[in-house]
Formats: structure tokens, sequence, C-alpha cells
């Protein structure tokens, strides 16, 4: 996958998954709740689509939950070829839990995972 930190925003994380992870076709994505969050979502979604990719599932989670067990089996389902994560500050906390959820409970593979902050 593209390595760590590499990715600054998700203006570019298309053409880097793209260009860089030959055979990554469909994505599922992940995302805060926070206004920031969503919008830099969207705006990756319809790169992504843009570009002939395709979007199975679009999960997003909140900061604080019970469990995350249900969002993070819907961010799971399916067969992607990858995963995008995508948050702002707020959605970082959710994002730990649903990590967790992710690790234990699902077939979820962290290694076929991106990462990319939702700067404006």
């Amino acid at each position: 996958m593209v390595e760590p930190g590499r990715v600054r925003d998700v203006a570019e994380l298309a053409g880097l998954l793209k260009w860089q992870v030959p055979g990554v076709v469909t994505v599922t994505v992940g995302h805060g709740r926070d206004p920031g969050s969503v919008a830099a979502a969207e705006r990756f979604v319809k790169d992504w689509e843009a570009g002939g990719g395709l979007v199975g599932e679009v999960v997003s989670w909140p900061e604080e939950a019970a469990s995350w067990l249900r969002q993070a089996r819907r961010f799971a389902s399916g067969e992607p070829d990858a995963w995008v994560v995508i948050a702002g500050p707020a959605g970082w906390a959710g994002w730990a839990g649903m990590r967790s959820r992710l690790l234990h409970h699902t077939t979820w593979d962290p290694s076929r995972t991106l990462i990319a902050p939702a700067n404006p």
C-alpha cells in the first residue's frame, strides 16, 4: 500500500491509490461524522468514481459509541480491494474504537488500508 505519512489529503489519495497500488478497483470508505470528515469522504468518492473506481460501502462512525461493532462489521463487509479511512481531529477518537472492533471481530486487513486526514 501507499507508505504511511505519504498522503497529505484526499485530493491526492485517489491518484496515489490508482497509480501505486495496481489492481485496486473497489474500495470501502470510512469516515468520521464531523463536517470536515464527511466533506473529505464525499470528495474522495467523487474523485475515485470519476477515475473509474468503484465504491462498495461508505461507512461513518461516531466519536463515541457503546461498541462500534455495527459500524465495524459494515466497514469490513464485502470484498473491497482496499479500505480508505478519512478523518479529521474529531474523527480519530471514533477510529480508535472502530479499529479495535475491526481487529478483533472482522476479517479486515490493515495492510490493505489507506488513511488520509480530512484537510480542507
